[in-house]
């Protein structure tokens, strides 16, 4: 018979790389079949060897690496979990670049199973092979990713001051790639550092890597600013911002000068101490670094900058916000030649919150009113689907609420479009709690009827749900349900399309145990059962649905004498599907009692 082990071998042998990748996805399989004294001795030594060897494609490594990540439970107790280093350190030189990445996250998955001493007795040896391997650069690239970890076990050890040696020849190593991969790790480095060390050694590094020749470099450096400020003394900081974060903002590439637009706010926050507002001596040239941004001659540099306008003046303050952020966004969303207008108008709305309530009703409303109309359908969407957190910063108790939110939503309500009706709709529960049962069914009663029967199979739907959502809302219940609701629905029983008599049915379903049993026996019961005799077996098929769901609610002996005799008599439908449903539903909870 054939083992386990064997049977990957022939397995992987395979010129198909599929198989060989479906072989892999059944790895832990074979660890279970194998035990974990054997998947230790035979099988990660064999992948380790068939690695090294160069018998796996590049797809195959990948999946390999994946599933060793996950693997530690197939080789024995944490203490054993250190074995699934090799394949993965073979795993790291490889030319690939996507497979080397998967290594260095497998192993650092592994590596924080293990404890201090484990990470200085396996992993430390492993990073330093890899940061001295100069045959090549890949190795050097993978020992980048795994210095932080290390580092954080072997924190006052002999091993420590080593792996600080080797992360600084990786910082200044001829090959760019390696530069580029140690500088995307700087943040991850610095917080294992600690602060003395980060500004005794890694500041250097890093104003080194934010000068660096290649743009790349520079741009992965740029990135890990705010870690680096996370670590630096507080006083140090803004010093900081201003010798090395100001330069890279007017940096001669662009890249350089969007990736600064795009980590400003995160910098911003990285600044602060604790919760604690950003001091004026850092906030002062994070300010000009944003409006330099905001002015650049290049169009990309700019948007990249207004797309971060909400986090920004979120960092920065509602002042900034309102004087430097708002105007230079809202122009760039209203701009009809502008790129990334729905984008820019999603920022446009989520400057709502950090504005305030009145910067949002005095800016952003207006900007509101005019996007809300835009030519583009997908810039109307950006804007309305934002407008759940546009009223939970204003409200909708107030003279502009009154005289231009509520009208404006009445009005896409009844939009022709029907995304944006359906926007709209799912805007209703929100609005209901806001305003209270009266004042919402002054303000929307016709969009809430209208909507039941609307032309979007959709909206139809989803309209069942929003009304059982709103429904259960504390204010609302089984009295405005009936009051409400009822009416428009039960309209629909003599519809000419069975699309619109399927509404009656489905909100039978949707909310039967929020109705009284007198609405349910006297309006909804005998649709439902009229509508199972109905000639499209789609509606019968909701039929039985509708009768099963009203069940628990309705009287015994009606469910007696009129449900189950009906169920029974589906059983026999010229439909298959109809008595499949019809059974499903006899043999259901709700009915099983009644069948027996």
């Amino acid at each position: 018979m054939t083992s386990p082990l064997e049977f990957l071998m022939e397995e992987l042998t395979s010129d198909n790389p599929q198989q060989c990748i479906q072989c892999i996805s059944r790895l832990r399989v074979i660890g279970l079949a194998l035990g974990q004294e054997k998947t230790r001795s035979d099988l990660l030594p064999f992948l380790k060897g068939e690695i090294e060897a160069g018998k796996f494609t590049d797809e195959v490594q990948v999946s390999i690496a994946e599933v060793l990540g996950s693997f530690s439970e197939f080789v024995g107790p944490s203490s054993e979990a250190h074995c699934l280093f090799p394949p993965l350190e073979a795993l790291c030189s490889v030319e690939e670049s996507t497979v080397r990445d998967q290594a260095v996250a497998s192993i650092n998955q592994v590596g924080a199973q293990l404890s201090a001493a484990q990470l200085q007795t396996h992993l430390a040896p492993i990073v330093l092979r890899l940061a001295r391997n100069k045959d090549w650069f890949t190795p050097r690239v993978s020992a980048c990713g795994l210095v932080a970890l290390a580092y954080s076990a072997c924190a006052g050890t002999p091993v420590a001051a080593e792996l600080r040696e080797e992360f600084k020849a990786l910082c200044v190593d001829d090959s760019p790639m390696v530069r580029r991969a140690a500088a995307a790790r700087l943040g991850a480095v610095a917080v294992a550092y600690g602060k003395p060390l980060v500004e005794n050694e890694l500041l250097q590094l890093y104003r080194g890597l934010l000068v660096d020749e290649q743009e790349s470099v520079r741009v992965n450096a740029l990135k890990q600013t705010a870690l680096v400020c996370k670590n630096v003394d507080l006083l140090t900081r803004p010093a900081l911002l201003k010798d090395c974060f100001t330069v890279c903002t007017r940096d001669k590439a662009w890249r350089v000068r969007i990736a600064s637009a795009e980590s400003l706010a995160e910098v911003a926050e990285g600044c602060k101490e604790d919760g604690q507002p950003l001091s004026a001596e850092a906030r002062l040239p994070l300010e000009q670094m944003y409006a330099a941004l905001q002015s650049d001659h290049e169009a990309d540099v700019r948007i990249a900058a207004a797309l971060r306008g909400a986090e920004v003046a979120t960092a920065l303050g509602a002042a900034f916000g309102k004087a430097y952020v708002f105007p230079v966004v809202s122009q760039l969303a209203m701009d009809v030649n502008s790129v990334s207008r729905v984008e820019l108008s999603t920022v446009v709305m989520e400057l709502a919150a950090p504005l305030g309530k009145a910067g949002a009703l005095d800016l952003v409303l207006s900007c509101l009113t005019v996007l809300a109309d835009d030519e583009l359908t997908n810039v109307r969407l950006a804007v309305l689907l934002q407008l759940g957190p546009f009223i939970r910063v204003t409200g909708l108790n107030g003279e502009a609420q009154e005289g231009v939110l509520l009208p404006l939503l009445v009005r896409l309500g009844d939009d022709k479009n029907w995304r944006i009706r359906h926007v709209i709709l799912h805007l209703m529960p929100q609005l209901s709690a806001e305003l209270g049962p009266n004042a919402f069914w002054k303000h929307f009663s016709s969009i809430v009827e209208k909507r039941a029967s609307d032309a979007c199979a959709l909206v139809r739907e989803d309209w069942v749900k929003v009304m059982a959502q709103i429904a259960s809302t504390p204010g609302y219940g089984q009295p405005w349900a009936e009051e409400t609701l009822l009416a428009p629905v039960l309209a629909l029983v003599d519809e000419k399309s069975y699309l619109m008599r399927a509404v009656v049915l489905q909100f039978t379903v949707g909310l039967a145990g929020m109705l009284s049993a007198t609405i349910l026996e006297t309006k909804l019961l005998p649709a439902a059962l009229e509508m199972a005799g109905d000639r499209v077996p789609n509606l019968r098929i909701m039929a039985v649905r509708a009768l099963c769901a009203v069940t628990p609610f309705v009287a015994a002996a009606m469910t007696r004498e009129k449900i189950l005799p009906k169920l029974h008599e589906l059983l026999s439908d010229a439909d298959v599907d109809v008595k499949f449903e019809a059974d499903a539903a006899l043999e259901s909870d709700n009915l099983k009692a009644f069948s027996q």
